[in-house]
């Protein structure tokens, strides 16, 4: 039932580094990365302000009046140190606001309406936490401790009326600050109170609510009728907020649950170092150890820091773990705090003195405070995170240089990576007018190589630049803010909005818009806070953002196949400490390069109560909640609502909150696997008519014409879908990147638990890559996403994904889950129970029944026991190869097609199925499948008869594979090459049937990610001639290219491009260029290229592990490189374009070697007689190629996200490295350029 051929198409899918199975029993399915530990873990140094305003209980500095810095009587060595404005008679403070009614000290400043440190009832206050993250025990209502750092310094007894001479210490000492007769506040003795006296009794659990309803109020922050007083004492109930989860039946409180939220305000938050201390060490408390922390103090003196002396710096960077982790804490809450001034200049300066240190024991050593000799690493990257809570005074930089007007004068060159340079050019929004700046500062130690020895591999991000040793600051406000918006200031990296930074010198304000323009100098960040909550949140959000720029990348999407001014890629990524993810959206510019992201979906998931979440209940979709669950579901979830809560994003039972269960920095889980797919208006090309119906096949689209389907829905919202490790598929508003719904599928409930667990290692859960194509279900056409689950489950399941409007709430959303499949599934004779874990991505075809079905693998681990219950009735019996072809309306088996190959002792798998048409009716042919053993199978369904599918070539009554592949020609064990990626199927050249494309390869087994003793993998492109017969072939039957150069390409106007051989690095590939002629084809059927350098015997472990490209006539491919160098974030690979019907190299450039915007005979390479003679002439025989092969600089690279420059004179290809960066490759598309424009929007399409 051969059909003649016809152009096909080509299928473009991102498999990513996949988990480790191993080919034996059972097979050893790893739960996370193989390329984890490639990561070099960045110093942070934190300093903290101890100026004696850090003291003070009032904030911000504007509401200060009168010097009124405190609300309660103080003590003289509060904070361990010196008092602040101690009068000249060493008896008395500065003023407190007393406590008579119609006091304005009293009611405006114990009011937060105005004074943000003081009580506000709407917000919980809780207790410090230890390293840990455990909280400090709750504030004793009876007496509550002034320090709680320091007990010994004594308590107040909030429960009842305190005189002046009670509740303190010996050393407490205050003056009233009353209102005399008159009306006013003088400085007159008269209208001061001892407050060692009894006459200064108050009620000290007191507020103020801001009333602007009030009678009598002006709405003027002084009138004392704009205020209502609340005493707490017993008997009462008191109106908190929604956000006092601390109050069984809020809003209301009642007397237990108010005073002891107050006693927690008073112990842990009443001034503002209590407050900075209690985000600080919630904020790091979050985090997990793969940072090396320093803590230091902008007024610490001058001692030894591991063998530097130096000022600020209190204790050098240490791993964040163990002992040094409690250090830190104990540092932070303990750290004697001065009445000195606020020398920040002199303190940054200080930290871009420690990270030039270049001692063993220094910051860049492997073990800092140590003398251990290790390497040096080239990619550490270092912070400092500068919290001020006022304006910078008193001590400049000591390092001259650093004192200099640094962003308003060019930087030096720096060489980097390969041919990378880079010079600072003082423009907006960095350069000003001013020297002796924090901003300079800042600058000083960004453009500044801190470590010149070093060669230099840190990494870049969209708003950073530098690859250099550098330092990044970040500046952290309290309470503090100055003229210039923060946004405004950093969206200006991107879009040359001019910012004309103000004198600093000028005004309190631009003091503060310096420490902003010091973030902006040093691409870090800047923010300012006033409640403790927020500053916890923001200061956590400054850590993630320091961690995410050394986390991993898994992959991209673009929204567009072609660049305009809205064109985005969509980037996933993940965070190995504490296992959370991020979808990052990146504008491209004309020029096809990135800016910085327009919104993390992360930040962007809504609370846990307003999350449209679904799931499957074995029968029906059902709402996420937990009494729609089965009695099956809520045993597997320990019969807790509260897990499900925690499931929903709910954080109150964390362990940080006081509850039990795993703390979690972010609700979205990481993104390893999972390709994001977007999905816009229907981009399918389906006929209206679908020809003459026939018994068997009713042609039933002819009833719904698709062209009136696409036009009405056109318009509808643009969704990215994705699968995380957090229990769900989530899908996110392409736009606005907003969470629109998630779906948490049925098959992986055994395992939802564990996700709470405090002790959590990591696990797969929805890891594969969704497949989302237009097809004619239930008599209408409908938009199908079907998805499995990768090292998740044993399970596929299916959404109507038509319109995102049906995902307003979970009751419509639940209607909208189609099926799920998995290795339970019976229905007669035919059963799931060959399913394995489904790795591979689903095809959605037509087929020749006039049925529409998703094609799916077996997947691998096909014999495991995955309930663990002993009961292998759902368990592979064979270990055979197989693919599922099921109906796409309610998941019912069609057929199961079995290649007969796999055993129970070694159980084999298929990679993801490519689906053919070869005829152009849009209904599938053939599909093709590459599994573990090396074979290339053909499946047949050209019948309309189901029965009559199957494996196109038999032996013997045997499935006989199309090909197998096998190193060196011989398939004993060891050369057996596995096929873990979608095959690409083209038109022969030049005759009848097919070249099927695919690389061999695995990044499956623990082993695998080793250099050492690994098979050489191959790249192969085999003729399919369509025979009735078989005629068996191997690599003997096939033409050889191989990679003949490799080595660093160095370009210069006189010589040219020459490539310096450099078999173990390089940037550069050259391969060979043998020709397949209309004679060869006659006994050659194919060609192959091994993955192994020139005169080498190591192949340093590279294989193909991600689907090729086909376009314009060449086959695009990554390879992969394991590596156990840090710097190299686990490997790093080769992006690879050839010739798809020769495989040699191509005729003309595909990169733009030189750099020099464009593509013509200079970006050639010479690679042999390359010296000019005496006259500067080139030598008669030299010979200049074009490149093959380019080497990726950000890591291990997937398949490349492709889009074209509007004309198609230029492409740019996106690959999301293990490094967490994206590079942008800008390259010649070719002559004769007719590339699909709609890249990568939906995983599948077939014609």
């Amino acid at each position: 039932m051969n059909k003649s051929p016809h152009q096909l198409l080509h299928f473009f899918f991102v498999l990513l580094l996949v988990p480790v199975i191993s080919i034996a029993a059972p097979l050893n399915l790893s739960n996370a990365p193989l390329y984890l530990g490639g990561n070099a873990d960045p110093n942070i140094m934190f300093i903290l302000d101890d100026s004696g305003s850090m003291q003070w209980e009032v904030l911000p500095d504007e509401e200060i009046s009168q010097s009124i810095y405190h609300m309660f009587p103080t003590n003289q060595s509060m904070y361990g140190s010196s008092w602040y404005d101690v009068w000249s008679n060493s008896t008395y403070t500065s003023n407190q606001g007393g406590f008579e009614d119609d006091n304005i000290h009293n009611y405006r400043r114990r009011s937060s309406h105005n004074n943000k440190n003081y009580y506000d009832p709407t917000r919980r206050y809780r207790p410090w936490v230890t390293s840990e993250n455990e909280t400090w025990p709750d504030a004793i209502t009876s007496c509550a401790y002034h320090n709680p750092a320091d007990t010994s310094l004594g308590c107040r007894d909030l429960t009842v009326q305190n005189a002046g001479n009670a509740n303190t210490s010996t050393d407490s000492y205050g003056r009233w600050r009353r209102r005399a007769s008159g009306g006013g506040y003088s400085w007159s003795t008269g209208n001061y109170v001892d407050a060692q006296t009894g006459e200064a009794g108050f009620w000290p659990a007191t507020y103020f609510v801001w009333s602007p309803g009030n009678v009598g109020c002006n709405n003027n922050a002084d009138t004392r009728a704009c205020y209502t007083k609340v005493e707490i004492r017993t008997g009462n109930t008191y109106q908190g907020s929604d956000a006092r989860s601390d109050c069984a039946s809020k809003p209301s409180c009642t007397y237990l649950e108010e005073i002891q939220n107050f006693a927690n305000w008073y112990t842990y938050h009443r001034s503002r170092v209590l407050t900075s201390r209690a985000g600080i060490g919630r904020a790091f408390a979050q985090q997990a150890e793969n940072m090396r922390v320093g803590f230091g103090a902008i007024n610490k003196g001058a001692s030894d820091i591991d063998g530097l002396n130096t000022s600020a710096i209190i204790s050098g960077v240490r791993r964040f773990t163990s002992s040094d982790r409690d250090n830190f804490f104990q540092n932070l809450y303990e750290h004697p705090m001065p009445a000195s001034n606020t020398p920040l200049r002199w303190a940054l300066d200080r930290a871009g003195r420690y990270y030039s240190y270049d001692d063993n024991s220094g910051p860049w050593g492997q073990t800092p405070g140590s003398n251990n000799s290790a390497e040096h690493l080239q990619c550490r990257a270092s912070y400092t995170i500068l919290m001020t809570d006022g304006y910078w005074n008193s001590s400049t930089a000591g390092v001259a240089a650093a004192r200099a007007n640094n962003d308003g004068t060019d930087g030096p060159t720096i060489t980097g990576p390969g041919t990378t340079s880079f010079t600072f050019e003082a423009e907006s929004p960095f350069s000003d007018e001013h020297d002796d700046t924090l901003a300079d500062v800042a600058m000083y130690y960004w453009k500044n190589d801190l470590r010149t020895d070093l060669g230099n591999k840190v990494p870049t991000s969209s708003i950073n630049p530098a690859f250099w040793q550098h330092m990044v600051t970040f500046g952290v406000g309290l309470g503090v803010s100055g003229s210039i918006d923060p946004d405004t200031a950093f969206a200006a990296i991107d879009n040359d909005t001019i910012i004309n930074w103000p004198d600093p010198t000028s005004s309190n304000a631009a003091k503060l818009d310096d420490v902003l323009h010091a973030g902006v100098n040093s691409r870090g960040g800047f923010f300012s806070a006033s409640d403790p909550d927020s500053f916890a949140e923001q200061l956590s959000g400054v850590l993630s953002n320091i961690v995410d720029r050394t986390s991993s990348a898994s992959s991209v999407a673009l929204n567009s196949g072609s660049i305009s001014s809205d064109s985005r890629v969509y980037q996933a990524r993940f965070n190995s400490e504490g296992w959370t993810g991020q979808l990052l959206a990146l504008p491209i510019t004309g020029e096809g390069t990135l800016g910085s992201p327009i919104w993390d979906a992360r930040d962007l998931i809504p609370a846990a109560n307003d999350r449209i979440i679904i799931t499957f209940d074995g029968s029906d979709g059902k709402p996420f909640i937990f009494d729609n669950l089965n009695d099956e579901q809520k045993s597997l979830l320990n019969n807790d609502e509260d897990l499900l809560k925690y499931l929903r994003g709910d954080q109150t039972q964390e362990i940080s909150n006081e509850g039990t269960l795993r703390n979690r920095n972010s609700i979205l889980g990481d993104i390893i696997n999972s390709a994001p797919a977007f999905v816009g208006a229907p981009i399918q090309r389906y006929p209206d008519n679908w020809g003459e119906p026939n018994e068997d096949d009713l042609k039933l689209e002819n009833s719904a014409p698709y062209s009136t389907f696409k036009t009405g829905i056109k318009n509808r919202q643009a969704i990215i879908y994705v699968g995380a490790n957090d229990g769900m598929l989530h899908a996110f508003d392409a736009v606005t990147g907003a969470e629109v719904f998630a779906y948490v599928p049925q098959s992986i409930y055994d395992k939802l638990a564990s996700l709470t667990d405090p002790n959590y290692t990591h696990k797969y859960f929805v890891d594969g890559s969704p497949t989302i194509v237009d097809a004619f279900i239930n008599n209408q056409w409908r938009t199908v996403l079907v998805s499995g689950l990768g090292g998740g489950g044993q399970g596929v399941f299916a959404l109507d994904v038509t319109n995102p409007g049906d995902f307003s709430n979970e009751a419509t959303a639940a209607n909208r889950v189609l099926w799920e499949f998995t290795d339970e599934y019976v229905n007669g004779s035919k059963n799931g129970k060959d399913l394995g874990f489904t790795y591979g991505q689903p095809s959605i075809v037509r087929l020749q029944t006039g049925d529409w079905a998703a094609v799916f693998s077996g997947g691998y681990n096909n014999t495991v026991d995955n309930n663990g219950d002993g009961n292998d009735s759902t368990d592979s019996s064979s270990g055979n190869a197989v693919l599922f072809i099921v109906r796409l309306a309610d998941g019912e088996i069609i057929e199961v097609l079995d290649t007969g190959v796999g055993s129970e002792d070694t159980p084999n798998g298929l990679a993801s199925p490519a689906a053919v048409d070869v005829d152009g009716d849009f209904i599938v042919d053939y599909i093709y499948a590459g599994d573990l053993l090396g074979n290339m199978w053909k499946f047949d369904l050209t019948s309309s008869k189901s029965e009559e599918w199957g494996v196109a070539y038999e032996t013997g009554g045997n499935p006989q594979p199309l090909f197998r592949a096998c190193f060196d020609n011989n398939c004993i064990p060891e050369n057996i090459q596995p096929i873990t990626t979608r095959p690409q199927v083209v038109r022969h050249p030049t005759s009848n049937g097919f070249l099927i494309l695919f690389g061999t390869g695995k990044y499956l087994e623990v082993d695998d990610n080793n250099i050492d003793n690994q098979t050489t993998q191959t790249f192969y492109a085999i003729w399919d001639k369509r025979e009735e017969d078989l005629t068996a072939f191997d690599r003997l039957d096939l033409v050889q290219q191989e990679i003949i150069n490799q080595g660093t390409v160095t370009c210069t106007d006189e010589d040219g491009c020459i490539l310096t051989p450099d078999l173990t690095g390089g940037t550069t590939r050259i391969t060979s260029d043998t020709p397949i002629t209309s004679t060869d084809w006659a006994t050659k059927l194919g060609w192959y290229i091994d993955l192994i350098g020139p005169s080498t015997a190591n192949n340093f472990g590279e294989r193909q592990v991600s689907n090729s490209i086909i376009r314009n006539g060449k086959v695009i491919f990554t390879t992969l490189l394991p590596s156990d160098d840090p710097c190299d974030f686990g490997g790093s690979g080769w992006l690879m374009e050839l010739d798809l019907a020769s495989g040699a190299r191509l005729q003309y450039s595909p990169f733009d070697t030189n750099d020099d915007g464009n593509f013509d005979r200079a970006d050639y390479i010479c690679i042999a007689n390359c010296d000019l003679d005496a006259d500067g002439n080139p030598d008669p025989d030299r010979v200049d190629v074009p490149a093959s092969g380019k080497k990726s600089e950000v890591g291990i690279i997937p398949t490349p996200s492709i889009a074209s420059e509007a004309g198609g004179q230029k492409e740019y290809k996106y690959t999301s490295g293990s490094s967490g960066q994206i590079e942008v490759t800008v390259e010649n598309p070719g002559p004769g350029f007719e590339g699909r424009q709609s890249w990568r929007q939906l995983d599948f399409q077939f014609r």
